[in-house]
């Protein structure tokens, strides 16, 4: 089966990502990249590197990974060519209406598909967000995008005999508690059960409920810093008293790749206008793959 061209329009640190993840996709393939200075990189060996997209040869669509102030002027550019596009501009509320309409009255003009907004926020968090207020339709959401470092505790945990390095966060309960999270690299032949007990016992750590968790590498955390804790409460006074909580520690740029990826599996099934996240039924966004992703998760 031949794989799907996509093209990667910038280098920054999401045309990066992308492009990494296209790599090693088992439907997708790395076409070539565009950037104001073409030429050789690296890390790319023989994938062309070029400064304008018509210099690349059999694009099936094109993953805009350049600032929210020249998507439109971008995507212009090549859905004028009729190469479908995703793209994932920071714009919300309003701002990302009208976008979207620019978007499909261009795309009904050139006769070409976008997918506007697919990435991390606007994205993926945009669709969990929806489906907890969906869930719960009267209540209201709260949502904290950072985890809260603490650099005393992060120190005391490193302290511990065992404990190489450590990192100490905190996230609120869905009742409103403050749960401390340690995430302990352990020195070789450390006994992970002792570190737990010794830093739980630790009269720094006893204000609050304390959670620890050995990872393989601080540095790696420490790289994806980024926290999601997304709660959504019943009003008061609603007796189901329900509640849901998620929580989360990703890497922003590379959950909106893996994104952009799976809307750009959608195009082939989608037809010319742009769509947003919210248009596209979860199925498509496996592409060929939609009916295997049907029986294994429902």
């Amino acid at each position: 089966m031949r794989k799907r061209q996509i093209a990667v329009i910038g280098l920054g640190n999401l045309g990066r990502k992308c492009a990494e993840a296209l790599l090693v996709d088992p439907s997708l393939a790395l076409a070539g990249v565009v950037r104001l200075n073409p030429g050789p990189v690296d890390w790319l060996k023989d994938i062309p590197v070029v400064s304008h997209i018509s210099e690349l040869s059999n694009v099936d669509a094109a993953l805009l990974c350049v600032p929210a102030d020249m998507t439109r002027g971008t995507a212009q550019e090549i859905l004028q060519r009729r190469t479908p596009i995703v793209e994932c501009a920071r714009l919300h509320g309003e701002a990302f209406v009208a976008h979207q309409a620019e978007m499909q009255r261009m795309a009904h003009l050139y006769k070409a598909t976008a997918i506007v907004g697919a990435g991390g926020d606007p994205g993926i968090l945009s669709l969990l967000r929806s489906q907890f207020a969906l869930l719960i339709p009267h209540g209201h959401s709260q949502s904290s995008l950072h985890t809260a470092g603490s650099l005393h505790h992060t120190l005391a945990a490193e302290g511990v005999e065992g404990v190489r390095k450590a990192l100490a966060t905190e996230l609120k309960t869905p009742q409103g508690l403050l749960q401390r999270y340690v995430y302990v690299e352990l020195e070789a032949g450390a006994d992970a059960a002792a570190v737990e007990d010794a830093i739980s016992r630790d009269p720094l750590f006893l204000d609050e409920e304390t959670l620890v968790f050995p990872v393989e590498s601080i540095a790696a955390l420490e790289e994806t810093d980024r926290g999601l804790s997304l709660e959504r409460h019943a009003a008061a006074g609603d007796a189901s008293h329900a509640a849901l909580l998620l929580e989360a520690r990703y890497n922003e740029t590379e959950l909106a790749a893996r994104m952009m990826l799976a809307a750009a599996r959608a195009l082939p099934l989608l037809q010319h206008s742009a769509y947003s996240l919210f248009d596209l039924p979860p199925r498509v966004l496996w592409g060929e793959e939609g009916a295997a992703a049907q029986l294994e998760w429902m």
